[in-house]
Parts: C-alpha cells; structure tokens; sequence
C-alpha cells in the first residue's frame, strides 16, 4: 500500500504547477521505492502522466542520473511487456522528450540497444520505432563518439548503424514501423537509396492486407526523392499477384502446365481491394501530385505497358487537372502507340520480328483495366474515359491511328456495358467532338459500337437527341450521314431515338442548302432500311407478331402488343409498318426538289425497301406517278419528253431530272421476285403491286422498243460549245446514255431460263455505243477550215479585217468551241447487278440462264469491253464499306476464278475482255486490301479464292502463281500485232502482284517460292515490269531475303549508269544479261525505288534504337529479375542494330557511287546518305550508357564501311552534284543542292559521336574515320592543267612590259569595285 500511494502522491503533485518544489523534493526522498516498483506501475492506464511527474520531480543535479536509471527501466520493460498502441505511444512519447539531454554515452547505449532489439527482433512493442531516430539523431551532431574501442564522428557512427540495419534481416511485422523510423531521420541520399531498396525487397512478400500501410509509409519516406523505386516494386507486386496473365512468355523459357493462379495464395477480391487503397494512398494522400507526374512522364515506354499499375495510376492522377491529364493521358498514349508501331515494323522486317521479344496485348490489358476500374472507387473511371478519348483523337494520317481508335472503342464500350452510370457522360464527350469535327469518321464510328454493343445504357441517354439535332453537314453530307446511321441498331427498339431523328429530319428537309436536304434524305432512309417487318402482310396470324416484332432490349422479351388511345391492341409489325409508310408519304417532297437530292432518293430506296414486300405497292405508286410526268404520248416518236428533265438559264443549263436513274430504280422493283407470297388475306395487295408493276414493265419495254430516245441529229450533237444550249443537249446526251444503260439492266434482270433477252440487250448496247461515238466525232463546223488550202490563206483573210471589226464581237464567238471533250456519267448499275451481268458473261454456274441463252451474248466481244468499263466504274463509284465488302468481294472472287486463273484462255477469246477483266481485278484488290476500309486480310483473301481452310499466305500465293504464269505467258509471246496490248497486260499484272505483295502477311514455303519466281521474271522479262521492284524487295525484306536481289540491281544501275569515280566510255562496254528492261532512262526510277526501300530500312532501325535508349532508361529503377530480362534484350537489339547498319553502309555506298540525274534522284540520294550518317550517330550517342558490351558487337567492321570507304563515295558525289551545276541558275543551285550541308553536318557528328565512343571503351575508333575535307579551298585538277597548258603554249616574246604598265589610282579603283558590286546587286535581284 505504501508504494502505491508513493505514485498517487507523485501524480497528485505533478497536476499542479505551484508544488513543483514540494514534487522534486518528494521523488527525491522516494526515488529507491520509485524506482524499486515503477517496471510494474508503467503497465497501468495512467503511465504517462505518471512518467511525465517523475521527469518533472528529477531536475536536481543528480537528477540526470536519476533520469538515466528511469530511462532505462521504462526501455526495458516497455521491449518485454506487451502493451496498447495507445498506452505505449503516450509512455515513449514522454521518454523521447528528455533523450535529447542525456548524455551521449547512454544514448549510443540505448541506440545500441535499438539496433540489437530490431536484429533479434526482441521488442514486443517496437518502440525503437521512436528511440532511434531521437539518438540518432542527437548522435550525428557530435563531433567525436567512441564505440567499440574507436573514435569516429556522428555522422559516421549514425551511417554505421543504417548500414548495420540494412544489412540485419527485417520480419514483415517490423516493415511499417521501419518506414516511419526512417522516416523521421535525416537520411543522406546513399543512405536513403539504400533504406528504400532493402524495404522494396520485402513487397513482392507481403500479403495484401499489410501492403497498403506500408506503401502509406513509404511514399512520407520518399517524399523527395527515391518514389519511382516504390512504383516500380508496386507494380512488380501487382503483376505478380494481379495481372499474371497479362505478361507475355518469355522468349526462350521451357512451358510449363502450371497455371500461376494454381498457386496464388490470395484471392482476386483481396488483391484488387489493396491495389484500390494503394491507389488512393498515392493519389489523394501523401505522395506529391507533381512528384508522381514527373516520374510518369519520364516512365519508358516499352516497358508502362508490362505495368497495368502504373497506367491505374497514371488514369488517377490524370484527374487532378488538365496538366496533369496532358501528361498522363500522353504517356499512356505514347505506350500504346509504340506497341501498335512494334507490331507494324515486325509485319514489315524479319529482322525485327526476330529481335522484339513477346509484348503484352494492348486489348486484353484494357479489357483488364476496365473491369478492375469499378473496385477503383471511380479513381480511374474518368481517366479511362479520357484515354479513349485520347486514342480516338489520334491523326488519320499516322499508321497506328485505326489501332489506337480501335483501343478507344473497346474501352468506352466495356466502361458502358459494365457500369451504365458513365454512358451519359462518354455520350456528352462524343457530342461534343462532333460537333467541333464531323469529318473525322472515328467518333461516328464510335458511336455506331456504342449503339450496337450497348443498347441498353446508350438508350436512355439524353445526349442521343443532342448529337442528332446539332449535326450539320459540311462540304459533303456523308460525314454528317455516319452519325444519323451510327443510331441505326436502336431504331428498331427505341421510339425515343426514331422519332428525334425524324424530328430533325423532317426540320432539315426544308433547308435551303441541299446538302442538308440530302442529309436529311439520309436520314429517313436510314430509319426505312432498318425497321423490322415481315416480308408480307399476315395481319389475321397469331404467330407473325412473335416473329416480326420488336424486341425489347430491356425486357430481353418480344414486345408484341401496343395500345391506342381507344385501348385497342395494335402489333409492334403493324406499327412499324405504319411508320414506314409515313416515311415514304414523306418522301414524296424530295421528288420536287433539286437532282442531287433525288439521285441519292433512287440510289438508295431499293437497298433499303428490297425485302419489306408490304411497301413496294407504295413506292411503286410513287415511282409510277413520277415517271409519268416524263412520258410523251404513244404517237410522239420520241418516249420520254426530255425538256422537263433539263432547266435552261441565261448561262447554263440544269439537270433537274435524273431520268436514267429513275428508270434504274424502276427496273429494280420490277424484277422477279425469287418467293412471291401465296397468302390468301394479302392478294388484294399483291393484286395492286402486280398490276402497278405490269404498267412500269410496260413503260420500260416501250423504251427499249423505240428506236431512238433522243431526238437529235446524230451527225452533230453540238456539245463543242459552252452556251446554255450547248450544255442542255449535253446533259440530254448524258442521261440517255443513262438510259440505256438502265434499258440492257432491266433486260437482264427480266432474263429467266424461258425467256431470253440476248437480242434485245445487244441492239440496245448498239444504241449506246453509236450515240457514245457520236459524241467523239469531229463537229461539222471543224471542216470548214478546209475550204482554205493553207494556214497563210487564212491568216490574210482575218488580215484585211478593219480595226473596226475587230472591237465588235459576239456572244456566240466568245464561247464558241471552248468546251472540253464529252464525259459521260458512271455508269447507274449498282455492285449487285454488276456481279449478275458478270455471271452472265463469265459463271458457270447461273441457274437464271440456260447455256445457250448465254453463249448469244457471250460471244460478243465489244459488249464484253463496255460491261467491263461499267463495272471498273461501278467500282471506283461505291463508296458503302458493306456493298465492297459482300458485292465486290464477289465480284473478284469470279473474276479471279473465270479470267485471271484462265488467262490465256480469255486472251485466245478477246485481248481487251481480257485487259478488262484485269482491271476489274485490280481495283476490287485496291478496294478490299486498302486501310481505308479495314477489311480482314485473311478473309478477303479466302473469299477470293474460295479456299476458307487455307492460311492467308497459302492463298497469296496462289493468286501470285496464277498472276506469275500469266507474266510468263505474255512474257512468251513475241506477236508484233499484239505488242501494244501485251505492254497494257503487263502493266495490269505486274500492278496486280505489286498491290498483293504489299500486303502483309505471314509467309509460308509456298509464297516464298512465287515471290522467287517472280523475281526471276523481273530479272529476265524484257517487258515494262519495273513497278514490280518496289513491292518485291517490300516482301523480300519482311522474309530478310532481299539483299541478293538489291546487289544485283546495283550491279546492273552501275553499268547502265555508271558510276562517278569511272569513265563514261568504261561503263558503256559492260554489258550483264540480268534485268534487260532497266536501261539509261529507266535506270533512275530504279534508283529511287532503291532510296525509298532504303528509306524504309531505315525506319525499322530508328525504332530500334529508340526502343535500346528507351529500354535504357528502364534498367535505373528496374527489379533484379526484370533488370537481366532488359539486359538480355539490349544485348540482342544493338547486336542487331548493328548489323543492319552494316548492310546499309554497304548498300549507301554504292548508291551514293552511281551517277544520279540532278534534281530529284539526287535529292533522294543525299537525304538516304544523310539519314544513314544520324543513325549511325544516334547509335553511338546510345552505346556509352553499355561499355561492356562495346567489345561484343565488334564495331570495326561497322567503321571501316561507314568511315573513311563511306565519306570518300559521299565526298565525291559532292563534288560531282556541285560541278553538274556550273551553268545552272542560283536559285536552282541552291534548290537542288540544299541536303549538302546536312550531308556533311551529319557527317561530321557521327564522326565526333564515334571518336567519343572510342575514347570512352579505350578502343582506337579515329583509325576507321576520315578527317574530313576542306570545302572552302579546293584545288580543282582540270582547270589548273588548262591553265599550265595555256603557260606553256604562250610565245616567249609575249612578256609582261613593265614600261608599259599603267598603275591606276586608288580612287579609280574604288570606283571600279563599287560599280562591280553594283552589278552584282543588280544580278543578285534578277536572280531572286
């Protein structure tokens, strides 16, 4: 009891101030009692305002040792007993107050103490977390301490001892109170490196409970320096646990059956609660917002993707203000599109598939980030939203734009399928880039996805209606019509979205501009083509409306049943119906309007009502009483009455009809339908639509029963002229050709096995072609000049003309025979009945037709030729990705089977049905390969060749055989007659296989072998196939077999062209067998083909030695285990790089000897020369960064080519540039001689870049290198010898006589060098 009230009484005098004297003199008298029991009495609640009474009662001069021995009992009973966090902090908190005052001696003591507790791991309550730092602390500022026998300043003994922790082993307990140990002290730069990496260690451990308190103490530790360690520990962390199977296989590492999930110890709701709190610790709690900008923004490239956590955070932290969402957004951004670039170049080199290990895929990691962004607490949701928007942004004009758009759509599509709440704003974003550029067809696109994938969240969305009402169209509708068809899956369903686009078009379609009026045009046919109905009126079966109806993509239900206003029930088939009919009522205004309006009305009105029957008796009335309009009386000889078609102003003449596509639209609703409705309830409406079309058929065939449609005189059409009725009888001539084109169409279109229309068809094709060559035929009034037997007659009758005369003019002389030449319109036929025709001409298979029907038609050549100008045509004019995509794809599927594989057969029957083919050929490839469209290779490919099961190079290189043994035969063929025709069948293929082996695909045995074969061709073919080098070194090079053929073309450019340091009259006696078709002329556009595919080669060793400084950078904060996977890959990509240099040193160099034309060539010359010199220079800029492996990649072989053997060609195809230009203006001079200077400043810094390296890696590089040469003073060899000659042959009498020597004054002199300098001022203005 005694002792216990020995504490109360301490406690009690220590609350109040006034009896401090009495509390000293207290604890003085009972300090053996204090202390005997104070180890017992700390464990209490009140221990530390028991502690704080004590130290306030021992202040004595004695009280230090006092002190001391109450120190020390708390520190010993505070390690054993274990204690609250509370009760302990307030205890140690008291405790530290008073270590700053005692002496050093007992500090290094319980310093020591510290350190030995946190190796033992002996501290229950780790309270060396505050001890420590306070010794230290105090420690470091004394100049001289002695520990274990030797005397050592502060700093170094406090330096000892964080060695000596760093060096101890850390349990996982111990972590967090670490960080906050270290942090509290005052850690020198080495030291802190070394405290943060021994800590980052232990993450790749940790549970992912104890990691975010961790990262909490961490980011306080690096709160200057030293964060992009932590970052990339953390991500390391999360790789392993969280996006394993993001990471790529290594290159070269045995496969193993184990999954690293099979192992994972934590579960996936675990781990991304810990990456949600270390993100928010980092984002919105202690790290610095600009810290972690500026190491994001300096984060290599290659390897942000292969850490999804980074990218987490850099979508965080983008939120925090646009300079911040620049700088994130751009580094995610870059990362991607260097990936997409990864993937172009290895399609395109060999070499550098060989090289680029396996990268993370861009897609799987978006589709990861966005699904993990909802457990993000919306920290990364904005800044996903911004990313996609970032991506869409990319230039069309780059070559990863159509990737990274792509990586944007899926990222918006993913974020509205999985948390619907952001639909309105990804909707507000893409509304307003619509609004500020409609042009760029990617938010439109955008959109379409949008609808297509999530109808459900985009439905509902207010901003629908906004994007409809505020789009407007440009110069051209099309861009505003994506977005009116980018709605066109939720039409179906969504009465919201049709009625405000009807709404906005209705509104549009009294606009005075018709580009609105088409726009709106657009838009109703959209919302006709995409309502769902049933293919004929069964308004009494139950079941059709389960059939034909809506679906709800709410409900997932069919919604079959509406209801009136009077409560009636009415099908979602017959409401749709009634809709679209009303869109038709509507489209009866556009008939009135102007011809640009009413030519995109008959384009599209088949395509979108060709399989809604129970409309047809609706558009064919209001075809009828629109053709009726036109037609003239039975007794007319004439049809059609032509006048309305064409508007005649005072100065030109309008179109107001488009009367050949009228009729085209009518021959298409009239052609037999393939299942006509047997149903009893809609006879009286078939009745209607039959009776409709048998009185269109009637007007059709009456057209092509008259003799002539227009009423002109065929000898002189008079279109030579620019008067208005010059061009009224031009554009009457252009819609009959029109017409007749429609006429042959709907003939064919009628054609069934019974009923042949072969005459009929070819006499109208006659018709067309006599009308079509009267517009070539000279005027009549062209032979009048003929009555004069000379030019001089003429000229002395327009003499005698007074002055009079000849101010009087008339109207009619002045635009008298200054038209240009008749065009006619393409041809109306669309893509479908283009591949009919052709089948009807080339198929064997047409069930349409009997054999002998066909073979009437097919045996007529001219009309073979004008079928397939059409379909060239036809081509060339569709612009709808689906109609290439279907149509076309057919289209060359049969030309390829029936001409081009059947080649010789075709060219036996008819050279230009078989030049036509070809071109046919050539421009569905152009339209189905082209990026414009973004078709699937593979898939275009095995259309073609009908071959689905074949890979995409094994179909390649069937269409290159075909194609090859085509060239081989006209090749063989040696007929005078034909050689004009065989240069165009040339050019045709050889377009053909440059247009294929462009395209980039994986090469197989078999494709290897064609592209050998044709190179073969190209080195003995004797035709114009020079085209076909470019696209032949292109898929040489992607197979790393180009250097054979690029060698031989040098040695053959250096015969037909010689070579600047030999004799002209030495190269014309070589001769080689080898490409017989390059020459003198066509020896230059070799060489620049050579400078483009250099140019190319070029582009893929850029990216590499980007990608080796990028990778660089990476190794400074790399892990151990990613550090030997980035030195393994450097090692590989310089020895690479390398070699390559290498070859184009070689390839340069010969280049650089040829003579090339000035201009041009030569342009191209030096820039391939001066781009090989940066790279080289680059490369040695990178190198120093790895001594050690300097000596590997054996660089004397690269110096001795690119050094003194390269400058001395380049030096002298300078000198041979500047002498061609002796007699040359200035200004061409300098035009055609700019890339000098850069030549030779290039030069010259790979020549500095390289001696540094060497000086770096002790090795003697300036012995490869050339010292360079004076261009200021130079000796010119043959003007010195013509004026030694000229010494020599002077008489020796013709001495200078010095008595007759005049010496002219100074002022003479000045006057004679002013008017010098005014001369040449004078010349130097004319020349400018």
């Amino acid at each position: 009891m005694e002792t216990k009230d020995v504490f109360l009484k301490i406690k009690e005098l220590g609350h109040i101030n006034s009896k401090r004297d009495e509390l000293r003199e207290y604890c003085k008298v009972k300090f053996n009692e204090l202390t005997k029991n104070l180890n017992q009495r700390i464990l209490k609640n009140d221990a530390g305002a028991l502690i704080d009474s004590i130290f306030n009662g021992l202040v004595d001069n004695s009280g230090t040792k006092s002190k001391v021995k109450v120190i020390n009992i708390v520190l010993q009973t505070m390690r054993k007993e274990a204690t609250s966090l509370t009760h302990c902090g307030d205890v140690i908190s008291r405790l530290c107050l008073e270590l700053p005052r005692m002496p050093i001696e007992d500090l290094l003591l319980w310093n020591n103490d510290s350190v030995q507790s946190i190796v033992d791991d002996s501290d229950v309550n780790m309270i060396w977390r505050d001890v420590l730092p306070e010794c230290l602390n105090v420690i470091a500022t004394q100049s001289s301490v002695k520990h274990c026998g030797t005397d050592m300043s502060g700093s170094e003994y406090k330096e000892q001892c964080i060695h000596l922790l760093c060096m101890s082993r850390w349990q996982e307990k111990q972590l967090v109170q670490l960080a906050a140990m270290f942090k509290d002290m005052h850690l020198s730069r080495t030291d802190h490196r070394r405290v943060v990496n021994k800590m980052c260690t232990h993450i790749a451990d940790l549970p992912p409970e104890a990691l975010p308190p961790l990262v909490h103490q961490l980011l306080k530790l690096c709160k200057l320096y030293n964060l992009e360690v932590v970052l990339a520990h953390l991500s390391h962390y999360f790789n392993i646990h969280l996006y394993s199977k993001l990471e790529p296989p290594p290159q070269d590492s045995e496969s193993t059956t184990m999954d690293i999930d099979d192992i994972v110890q934590h579960s996936h709701a675990e781990l991304s609660r810990c990456l949600s709190t270390c993100l928010y610790h980092i984002s919105q709690g202690a790290a610095d917002p600009e810290l972690i900008r500026r190491h994001l923004k300096q984060w290599p490239k290659t390897q942000l993707l292969r850490a999804p956590f980074l990218i987490d955070l850099a979508l965080a932290v983008s939120d925090k203000g646009t300079e911040f969402r620049s700088v994130c957004l751009d580094v995610i951004k870059s990362a991607i599109e260097q990936r997409t670039l990864d993937e172009l170049r290895s399609k395109e080199s060999a070499w550098v598939r060989s090289v680029l290990p396996p990268d993370v895929n861009v897609a799987n990691m978006l589709k990861v980030l966005t699904t993990e962004s909802a457990n993000h607490r919306e920290l990364t949701v904005r800044g996903l939203i911004n990313l996609a928007f970032s991506l869409l942004s990319v230039s069309r004009v780059k070559a990863v734009a159509p990737a990274c758009w792509s990586h944007g759509k899926l990222i918006l599509v993913r974020l509205c399928k999985s948390q619907p709440n952001t639909a309105q704003h990804i909707l507000g974003q893409l509304a307003d880039r619509l609004c500020g550029d409609i042009s760029q067809r990617q938010y439109s696109d955008c959109l379409y996805i949008l609808c297509k994938l999530t109808p459900v969240s985009i439905e509902g969305c207010p901003q629908l209606s906004t994007i409809l009402e505020s789009c407007q169209p440009g110069a051209d509708y099309a861009h505003a019509g994506a977005v009116y068809a980018a709605v066109r899956p939720l039409i179906s369903f969504s009465a919201r979205v049709r009625d405000a686009l009807v709404m906005v078009c209705r509104k549009g379609l009294y606009s005075r501009d018709s580009q609105h009026r088409c726009l709106s045009l657009h838009g109703f046919l959209t919302v006709l083509k995409h309502m769902k109905l049933s293919s004929s009126q069964c308004p009494g079966d139950s079941g059709c409306g389960s059939q034909y109806s809506a679906h709800s993509y709410l409900t997932q239900v069919a919604v079959d049943l509406h209801a009136t206003q009077q409560g009636a029930r009415v099908t979602s088939r017959v409401r749709n119906e009634a809709i679209c009919l009303e869109v038709i009522s509507i489209l009866r205004r556009c008939l009135v309007q102007d011809a640009i309006v009413k030519q995109l009305l008959y384009f599209e009105i088949y395509e979108c009502a060709k399989e809604k029957h129970v409309l047809h008796e609706s558009i064919l009335e209001l075809l009828y009483e629109h053709i009726s309009k036109f037609l003239a009386d039975e007794e007319e000889t004439t049809p059609l009455m032509w006048d309305k078609c064409v508007q005649i102003t005072p100065v030109t003449a309008l179109l107001t009809e488009p009367i050949g596509s009228l009729l085209y639209v009518i021959s298409q609703f009239v052609q037999p339908i393939e299942e006509e409705s047997d149903d009893i309830l809609s006879s009286q409406s078939d009745s209607n639509s039959a009776h409709l079309r048998t009185k269109l058929m009637a007007v059709l065939d009456r057209l092509c029963e008259c003799e002539n449609l227009l009423q002109i005189d065929m000898q002189d059409l008079g279109l030579s002229d620019l008067t208005p009725e010059s061009n009224a009888r031009k554009i009457k001539v252009q819609q009959t050709l029109q017409c007749y084109e429609t006429l042959m169409a709907h003939k064919i279109m009628q054609w069934t096995p019974h009923t042949s229309h072969a005459g009929l068809v070819y006499n109208l094709y006659k018709s067309y072609s006599q009308l079509l060559d009267n517009t070539k035929a000279t005027p009549k009034g062209g032979k009048k000049g003929k009555l004069n037997e000379t030019r001089d007659t003429i000229k002395s009758q327009k003499s005698q003309k007074s002055q009079k005369e000849k101010g009087k003019t008339k109207l009619s002389n002045m635009v008298k025979d200054r038209a240009g030449p008749f065009k006619p319109l393409p041809c109306v036929w669309d893509l479908g009945f283009c591949y009919r025709v052709l089948q009807l001409l080339y198929s064997e298979e047409v069930t349409w037709s009997s054999l002998e029907q066909r073979n009437q038609i097919r045996g007529k050549r001219d009309f073979h030729q004008f079928v397939l100008r059409s379909v060239v045509t036809a081509l060339q004019e569709t612009r709808d990705k689906n109609r290439i995509g279907t149509h076309g794809l057919k289209v060359a599927a049969l030309v390829y089977d029936r001409a081009v594989c059947r080649f010789q057969d075709l060219c036996d029957f008819d050279d230009a049905a078989a030049l036509g083919c070809l071109e046919v050929f050539k421009t569905c490839l152009n339209l189905l390969l082209t990026s414009h469209h973004s078709f699937k290779v593979e898939s275009v490919l095995s259309g073609i060749t009908g071959e689905t099961e074949a890979s995409p190079s094994a179909n390649m290189s069937r269409i290159l055989g075909h194609v090859h043994t085509a060239l081989s035969q006209l090749d063989a063929e040696s007929a005078v007659e034909r050689d004009l025709m065989l240069r165009k069948h040339t050019a045709l293929l050889v377009h053909t296989a440059g247009v294929l082996l462009e395209t980039p695909v994986t090469a197989c045995a078999a494709l290897n072998t064609v592209t050998s074969k044709l190179e073969d061709y190209v080195r003995t073919s004797k035709q114009e196939c020079l085209p076909l080098i470019g696209p032949l070194l292109s898929a040489c090079y992607r197979e790393q077999r180009e250097a054979v053929l690029l060698d031989q073309l040098f040695d053959k450019l250096s015969i037909v062209l010689g070579k600047i340091d030999e004799e002209e009259s030495s190269a014309a006696t070589q001769d080689t067998v080898d490409f017989p078709s390059i020459d003198s002329r066509s020896g230059h556009t070799v060489l620049t083909t050579i400078c483009i595919h250099l140019n190319n080669r070029y582009k893929c060793i850029e990216h590499l030695l980007n990608r080796g400084k990028d990778l660089s950078t990476a190794l400074n904060n790399a892990t151990h285990s990613n550090q030997q996977r980035i030195e393994k890959e450097l090692c590989e990509l310089w020895r690479w790089v390398t070699v390559q240099l290498c070859q184009a040193s070689g390839w340069a160099a010969r280049l650089c000897a040829l003579r090339c034309c000035v201009g041009g060539a030569s342009e191209r010359v030096l820039a391939a020369a001066a781009r090989l010199y940066a790279l080289l220079a680059a490369l040695c800029r990178h190198l120093p960064a790895h001594l050690p492996l300097v000596p590997q990649l054996r660089l004397d072989r690269l110096f001795k080519l690119s050094g003194k053997k390269l400058s001395s060609v380049t030096d002298n195809l300078i000198t041979y540039l500047e002498a061609s230009q002796d007699h040359q203006k200035a200004s061409k001079v300098l035009r055609e001689t700019k890339l000098i200077p850069r030549l030779v400043l290039e030069a010259e810094q790979f020549s500095k870049h390289a001696i540094l390296l060497g000086n770096k890696a002790k090795l003697d590089f300036q012995q490869y290198l050339s010292l360079g040469t004076a261009r200021d003073f130079r000796i010119r060899a043959p003007v010195l010898m013509e004026v030694l000659n000229a010494e020599q042959e002077r008489p020796d009498g013709e001495d200078i006589n010095d008595a007759a020597t005049e010496i002219l004054s100074a002022s003479e002199n000045e006057q004679d060098s002013d008017e010098n300098e005014n001369n040449s001022r004078n010349k130097r203005r004319r020349i400018s």
